[in-house]
């Protein structure tokens, strides 16, 4: 199912931090700490040996951010999760199913 972004917000940072989560798929992903997953965490809260929409997280780090900016989108569903890396994320802006939290999804140069 595809669904249309229906925000996308970015954010100036410097000196950021983000969680680096591996993936038993051997996706990673790295993504602000107060990012929620689809399951009502954070980032910050995933451990090795945990679950992230029920694959087998690895290892996660925190890590400096190498990117001047990040961004959050929403997009057009009910829930207002997406996929990210083959696992279901919340998503950072109000509107869909999450609290609203400020996080980074996606880097950019």
């Amino acid at each position: 199912l595809v669904v249309p972004l229906v925000r996308v917000n970015h954010t100036q940072v410097s000196h950021h931090h983000v969680m680096r989560v591996v993936l038993a798929t051997g996706a990673t992903l790295e993504i602000s700490g107060a990012h929620p997953t689809a399951d009502g965490r954070n980032f910050a809260d995933l451990r090795a040996g945990t679950t992230l929409d029920g694959v087998a997280v690895v290892a996660v780090d925190k890590v400096p951010y190498s990117f001047s900016a990040t961004y959050d989108i929403l997009p057009g569903s009910s829930t207002g999760t997406y996929f990210a890396g083959g696992a279901l994320i919340g998503s950072t802006l109000s509107g869909g199913g999450t609290s609203g939290a400020t996080g980074a999804c996606v880097g950019a140069p």
